[in-house]
């Protein structure tokens, strides 16, 4: 794993009501939510001053994370993860590690961004920019 980098494991309850995923409420956060294509590649996003939390809310997503940080013992490091309904995580990606993420399967998702800390601007590199070593095909083993 990359240093700094926490996933967890989200309770979810199914009920004659509908499927309930506890998020906790962290305070003072600022979060966005966004609607993936299937099959479409959002990539490369890094945030500087603000640790970035990703949840799947719908359908299911592989995010890839690459560690960029200049001082960090996993420099280099890249980390690809599934995440959704099948899989309901949070990750949690710290300051100056670039992630990217895609829709996996044929439907889009709906995810769930968070950034707690000082500044939550963030930064899209271009394939050439970020120089992150990672096919986005999924390779079958």
């Amino acid at each position: 794993m990359i240093e700094g980098l926490e996933v967890r494991e989200l309770p979810s309850h199914l009920g004659e009501k509908g499927l309930l995923i506890e998020l906790g409420r962290p305070a003072g956060l600022t979060s966005s939510c966004h609607s993936l294509f299937p099959e479409i590649v959002d990539a490369w996003t890094v945030h500087q001053g603000a640790f970035e939390r990703v949840i799947c809310l719908e359908g299911m997503i592989k995010l890839v994370t690459y560690d960029a940080r200049p001082d960090s013992p996993t420099r280099g490091k890249v980390c690809e993860l599934f995440l959704g309904e099948y899989r309901y995580r949070e990750v949690k990606i710290p300051a100056g590690v670039l992630r990217g993420w895609k829709a996996t399967g044929n439907r889009g998702a709906i995810v769930l961004s968070t950034f707690e800390g000082e500044d939550a601007q963030s930064r899209i590199l271009n394939r050439e920019e970020a120089g992150v070593p990672y096919d986005w095909d999924i390779v079958m083993k």
